[in-house]
């Protein structure tokens, strides 16, 4: 700070005699110092004051146009921090005293010396030289107490007058800083704050602590409080920070370790090279490493199984930055055994945004990857024969026909049909059906070789993939090999039967190109097997075109059947099981021939989805069902679900969710109460399937799974498939209560629709004793001849008018 005795001096003057302004000027020359101006009244004097900033200002009290200069001297003091020598002829006690309440720096009355001058403008400059002193460090102080964000409290021994200084800590605490006395105070702290303030005040115990402080309805805030008892100046001095911060920090630290310790995910803290810093308890249960086994090691050097040649498995993310990582991995326990892990590598970054720490943490999945595993088998096996389902059928010819078509590896596929089942079943029971069907998959087993597939489609039809059948020889010789086997006696109880089979033969690619060709070409040849006489096996031949003859005359009938409206809908009540009170209503197809009669659904249904006429034919159904049901809706006799099928070739092939959502708009019904009926051959595409089906779902519209339990289904992909409800296959309803081979797979099949959330319908109960067996199996929605065969839209509507 320069010293103002070093420089010539700069002096204002205000004076409103001119004389004695000019004879002052002159005398201050004299005396070296710089005379900046002179004023006559307060305007001009605050505004030379405030443009020129002198060092000291002579003030005369009584100024032209009735001024006050004691106001303007306050002003200037107040303003400017400018200190004010009063010359004046007035010394009376009324005006001294007002005088006073400007703090001028020295009081001179005319006339007086040139000396006597001097030396009152020189001690108000050395006093002021002091006091910038003072303010400088005061100044210092505050800005001190900012930079720590701190706020001093004052407090008289007695604990009556409290002040604060420093910075305010924060919005919150603007009534920490407002409390005047030592109540206002502990009222807002807690009680060891409290304490605290009376072990002070009582036994003069410092504080030292981090309490909560509380103002009415504000938000809570941590206060660090630092106070020491004076006793000699009988005065209390304390420092107050708000740490409300760093207690968030510190507490959320807490938490994060208690979640370290006792998650049962295994954790690793890495540092910026990926060693091992510490571990959590759970890493050491589930791999056996002690953290002092592993400090300082990278989990690339001891975790993970790697086979020769394989990257690091973090290496990858250490190059690429902090991007996260999660991933499924194969890791390795201190006693070298393995499981499969999920882990997820995050990595910390630093103030500057880089790469400190890194987190590793995973979990062992050894048991939801054996649960896929055994729950793949039973998907894709058929529980009463252990044989190969339909979805292993339909899995394993895709990969033949695209293995045979890459290279040249036909296969065959041998159709087999036993004779007479129907009847043991009849006669026997089902449970001796069960046995038989048992025996004759064991003797398949028996006679395939390793390459071979069998599977059961479900009842009495089986088929084998036979791998490299070389030309109809080697097929017909296993086939025949095959009904020699099975047409052996097998003991049923104190019984002993026999069956017959009749096996149709067809090769790829020498009789059809297609998987679903192939198939056909089989179960034609099974055909012409059994009207041969049965216990017998056929190949395919191209003369067995009168099959698909009859196939080609509806096929053809079924592409002019909307045109000439010779389809109609009949509709199936769905009902509360023990009232039988009206829930929906499914949507069927008939289909009325001009030459054939009526058509059964499963002779033209196939060859619908075959063609893919099933497409316009599904639109045309999904259009009718939903102008139908929004009529009885405007009309009051709405049904509260209307279920209509939807086919997996139309998954396929249109934009399903458009047709629905268009649909739905263009006749006004409300999207929850329309439900779509699928089938389980939806699930080879189940990823798509997902997409479609939850956006069928967001719109409102429900989605049931048809015909569930026929052995096609995977149990993995309906999980993951978004569904509202099962519905129970016929084939096991219709053996209820006596079986008790479709009693316990209903049994399953309700615990497992109960465990996915799902709803659960009964198709075709017909019987009484059949409704009573479902009742005390936990279902509560059925439909079937028992309760109302498919009718007619009229019939329909007069049964909505007699349940209004």
């Amino acid at each position: 700070m320069l010293d103002l005795l070093d420089r010539p001096l700069r002096v204002q003057i205000v004076e409103d005699e001119r004389i004695v302004a000019l004879d002052l000027r002159s005398g201050l020359e004299q005396l070296g110092f710089d005379v900046v101006g002179i004023a006559a009244n307060e305007p001009d004097a605050l505004r030379m004051a405030e443009s020129t900033l002198p060092d000291l200002v002579l003030m005369d009290i009584h100024l032209d146009d009735g001024s006050d200069g004691i106001s303007a001297a306050r002003q200037i003091r107040e303003r400017l921090s400018v200190p004010v020598v009063f010359l004046t002829a007035y010394g009376e006690p009324e005006t001294l005293t007002r005088a006073a309440q400007a703090a001028p720096y020295g009081y001179l009355l005319k006339p007086f010396e040139l000396r006597e001058l001097n030396a009152t403008v020189r001690m108000a400059l050395v006093r002021r030289q002091e006091e910038r002193k003072t303010e400088s460090a005061q100044r210092r102080l505050q800005l001190a107490l900012e930079s720590a964000r701190l706020m001093v409290l004052e407090l008289d021994d007695g604990g009556k007058r409290l002040n604060w200084s420093g910075q305010a800590l924060s919005d919150d605490l603007a009534g920490l800083a407002a409390t005047q006395g030592l109540g206002g105070l502990l009222a807002g702290l807690d009680e060891a704050g409290q304490q605290a303030f009376d072990a002070l005040l009582q036994r003069g115990e410092p504080i030292d602590l981090t309490c909560r402080w509380q103002d009415g309805a504000a938000p809570t805030r941590w206060l660090e409080l630092h106070a020491r008892r004076f006793a000699t100046e009988r005065l209390v001095m304390g420092m107050v920070r708000d740490v409300s911060a760093r207690v968030e920090r510190e507490t959320r630290l807490r938490q994060a370790l208690v979640v370290f310790d006792a998650t049962e995910e295994a954790i690793l803290f890495l540092d910026a090279t990926q060693q091992v810093l510490s571990c959590n308890p759970a890493f050491s249960r589930m791999t056996g490493w002690t953290e002092a086994e592993v400090r300082g090691r990278r989990p690339d050097d001891f975790l993970y199984a790697r086979r020769h040649g394989d990257q690091p498995a973090l290496a990858e993310s250490s190059r690429s930055g902090p991007a996260p990582r999660q991933g499924e991995v194969m890791c390795c326990r201190a006693d070298a055994s393995l499981f499969p892990a999920l882990e997820h590598l995050c990595a910390v970054l630093d103030e500057r945004g880089q790469v400190s720490h890194y987190v590793l943490s995973f979990s062992d999945i050894s048991e939801i990857r054996a649960t896929q595993y055994e729950l793949r088998h039973q998907a894709l096996h058929d529980p009463l024969t252990g044989l190969g389902n339909r979805l292993q059928l339909q899995e394993a010819l895709h990969a033949r026909t695209v293995r045979a078509a890459q290279a040249s590896a036909p296969f065959g596929l041998l159709f087999i049909d036993l004779d007479g089942f129907k009847n043991i079943n009849d006669t026997l029971g089902h449970d001796c059906g069960d046995d038989l069907l048992m025996a004759v998959a064991d003797r398949l087993q028996t006679l395939l070789r390793r390459e071979d597939l069998a599977i059961r489609l479900g009842g009495d039809e089986f088929v084998v993939l036979m791998h490299d059948p070389g030309q109809n020889g080697a097929a017909l010789l296993l086939a025949q090999k095959l009904l020699n086997a099975i047409a052996k006696p097998v003991s049923l109880g104190a019984q002993s039967v026999s069956v017959t089979a009749s096996i149709g033969v067809a090769l790829f690619p020498q009789h059809a190109s297609t998987a679903h060709g192939l198939l056909k070409a089989a179960d034609a040849a099974m055909y012409e097997a059994k009207a041969r006489g049965r216990s017998r096996a056929a190949v395919y031949e191209h003369a067995l075109a009168d099959v698909a003859a009859a196939h080609m005359q509806l096929e053809q009938g079924l592409r002019r059947a909307l045109e000439l409206r010779q389809l109609s809908l009949h509709w199936q009540p769905m009902v509360e099981l023990d009232t039988g009170r009206l829930l929906g209503a499914e949507v069927l197809l008939r289909w009325q021939h001009p030459e054939l009669g009526a058509v059964p659904p499963h002779r033209f249904i196939p060859i619908a989805e075959a063609t893919g006429l099933i497409c316009p034919i599904g639109a045309w159904v999904l259009d009718q069902a939903c102008a139908q049901a929004a009529a009885w809706q405007y009309a009051g006799q709405g049904l509260m679900r209307v279920a209509v099928n939807i086919s997996v070739r139309q998954f396929e092939q249109e934009d399903v969710l458009h047709l629905v959502r268009t649909t739905l708009q263009r006749h006004g019904l409300a999207p929850e109460r329309l439900e779509v009926e699928v089938t389980e051959s939806l699930f080879g595409n189940g990823a798509a399937m997902r997409r479609v089906l939850s956006s069928l779902r967001d719109l409102g519209v429900r989605v049931s799974l048809d015909d569930f339990g026929t052995g096609f289904s995977s149990l993995g992909q309906l999980k993951s498939l978004p569904m509202d409800r099962l519905k129970i296959d016929r084939s096991f309803v219709s053996d209820l209560p006596h079986d008790a081979s479709s009693r316990a797979i209903v049994q399953t099949i309700i615990t497992l629709a109960l465990s996915l959330g799902l709803d659960i319908t009964a198709e075709g109960v017909e019987t009484e004793e059949q409704r009573r067996a479902l009742l005390a199996l936990g279902v509560t929605e059925a439909q079937g001849w028992l309760f109302h065969r498919a009718m007619a839209v009229e019939q329909m509507q007069a049964l909505l008018l007699s349940q209004a």
